[in-house]
């Protein structure tokens, strides 16, 4: 029979073995290759030049877009040639236009309704009628001193291929593919944040 091995006086006993470390998380999925049944929010990046489209679950698509001929700055008034900034929504279906299709935003919004009162831009009854149009559920009114007729369209056949130019009004184009597929996935009320 083997003898028990002898312990040494003041020699440690050798520590558990270490257990292995957990495996890594899977990395998350990559939101471009998620599907996009929907938008649920539009971001506008001016300085990038990009749309983005959030989808439910995660999803996202990213395009290219044409700026105005007026690119820094957010609209202010009628004929300025800029993009306005801030907080919109689509505010209806997406109709025939001569740059393929025009999908509206609710500009002017009520902030742009408070700043034009506040610089002397738009007068008092204006300003009223853009609140009471937001206040109903309405497009407000587009005749203002802050102008209207704002949102995405497509190129047409004049501009197909110049994204990289700054050419519009005051809209955000989109090759002509991009706006027919935002007027079947971004529906009316869908939100749209412009930032510079």
């Amino acid at each position: 029979m083997p003898e028990p091995p002898v312990e040494v006086p003041g020699t440690p006993a050798a520590p558990p073995p270490m257990p292995a470390p957990p495996s890594p998380a899977p990395p998350p999925p990559d939101p471009l290759s998620l599907p996009c049944p929907s938008v649920v929010r539009l971001e506008v990046r001016k300085h990038d030049r990009v749309l983005e489209a959030h989808c439910p679950g995660g999803g996202l698509r990213r395009f290219p877009i044409a700026l105005s001929r007026e690119p820094i700055g957010a609209k202010r008034r009628r004929g300025d040639q800029r993009i306005p900034e801030g907080a919109y929504r689509i505010a209806g279906p997406a109709r025939t236009s001569r740059f393929h299709l025009f999908l509206p935003i609710d500009y002017p919004s009520p902030a742009d309704a408070d700043r034009g009162l506040a610089e002397g831009s738009l007068s008092r009854a204006e300003f009223q009628r853009i609140h009471a149009a937001h206040a109903a559920g309405r497009m407000p009114p587009q005749d203002t001193a802050l102008g209207g007729l704002l949102g995405f369209h497509g190129e047409g056949a004049r501009w197909r291929g110049d994204l990289d130019l700054d050419w519009t009004e005051g809209c955000v184009a989109v090759e002509d593919e991009t706006i027919r597929w935002l007027a079947q996935h971004a529906k009316r009320g869908t939100p749209v944040s412009i930032l510079p």
